[in-house]
């Protein structure tokens, strides 16, 4: 029996513990100290429970804990599943506990792994392989107040990539029975072919008013999705693919279309994903995170390819000014990647094996 250890005390991080238990995996669940009431609360009720769109049940959970050291001893695989703006601390939370052969997945990294990469190197974890996901792996949510996640879908398998790019193979075997992951170019493959890269922002911005206004908890994917908003969508995704297309990598389609089978009203294969509640505010991670960690970098890699991304820029501008934030001169961009000489082919290069550039 595979031990996995589980980083994350939010939504996908029980999500996935939960999911993992319930298959039969040893699973520990960790995180630091600022999470230890979420922790403490899931272990008194003595494990977590899965509603939704997923098989229901409830799921025990080995371990749980903010003790880090305990949480990955003998652990066979590690999952990441925190938000972007985190990297570099989840990384030095666990690098001192890990050995030279461990495997770290992200969940949704946002090309986190090449942060991940740096602290493991200078932790002398060389051989350690990190990469991430396209896209969170689980649509949830979490009730903390009674230990249960709402999952708004199933596990699909997902497209994954590595730092360096060279380890993908050895990643997606390690996982094998585990999770199917699908071997990827890059983590700008992974990252930019998000959902996150477009749909938070673009619905968070057109939705601004409804959100800061709503009496009751609003929920985007049902009430903010209209022919205006797939209309962005669908022009944004346009300056997207012209930089994809720059790159030499696949582009995932619109999401347009997905949008507009939520708007069809006899149309209930995404109802449960219609039915995730939030954002409630302007702050939410959906801005707090996407924007500076995922849009910015995109836009940031634009600028250095030469290609007119107007509206890209102008979202960006819009929710700065509006959360009073500069998003992208604290994101995650190359020039605070230390890759504002980096240009053209050489950017492709710098995500795919970043110890080229030292």
């Amino acid at each position: 029996m595979k031990k996995i250890t589980v980083v994350g005390a939010g939504g996908t991080g029980h999500t996935v513990a939960a999911d993992l238990s319930m298959r039969g995996f040893d699973v520990r669940l960790c995180d630091s100290e600022v999470y230890r009431g979420i922790l403490d609360r899931t272990a008194a009720d003595g494990g977590i429970r899965i509603t939704g769109m997923m098989e229901n049940g409830f799921a025990k959970i080995g371990l749980i804990t903010t003790d880090t050291a305990a949480a990955l001893k003998d652990s066979d695989l590690v999952i990441c599943c925190t938000i972007a703006n985190r990297d570099e601390e989840v990384a030095e939370m666990i690098a001192p506990h890990l050995r030279n052969d461990s495997v770290v997945l992200l969940s949704a990294g946002s090309a986190g792994s090449l942060i991940y990469r740096r602290v493991f190197d200078r932790y002398g974890l060389a051989n350690t392989l990190v990469g991430e996901t396209c896209g969170n792996m689980f649509s949830c949510r979490l009730l903390t107040e009674r230990s249960e996640v709402f999952t708004g879908s199933v596990y699909t398998p997902k497209n994954v990539a590595t730092v360096p790019s060279t380890d993908v193979g050895r990643l997606v075997r390690a996982f094998e029975g585990v999770y199917e992951l699908n071997p990827a170019d890059s983590i700008l493959e992974t990252a930019f072919n998000s959902p996150n890269l477009m749909g938070h922002l673009v619905l968070c911005t057109l939705n601004a008013g409804a959100i800061e206004n709503a009496k009751e908890p609003y929920y985007v994917f049902r009430q903010g999705i209209c022919r205006s908003t797939i209309n962005l969508i669908d022009a944004v995704w346009q300056e997207k693919r012209a930089v994809m297309e720059r790159l030499s990598l696949p582009c995932s389609p619109s999401p347009s279309g997905k949008y507009r089978k939520f708007m069809e009203p006899n149309e209930h294969q995404f109802d449960a994903f219609k039915a995730l509640a939030g954002p409630d505010k302007l702050t939410n991670r959906y801005i707090t995170e996407d924007t500076p960690m995922l849009v910015c970098l995109f836009l940031s890699v634009a600028r250095a390819l030469d290609i007119s991304t107007p509206l890209f820029e102008s979202l960006v501008n819009i929710i700065s000014a509006v959360n009073q934030t500069p998003y992208y001169k604290e994101g995650r961009t190359l020039e605070n990647l230390g890759a504002a000489e980096v240009k053209g082919s050489d950017i492709l290069k710098f995500f795919k094996n970043p110890r080229e550039f030292l």
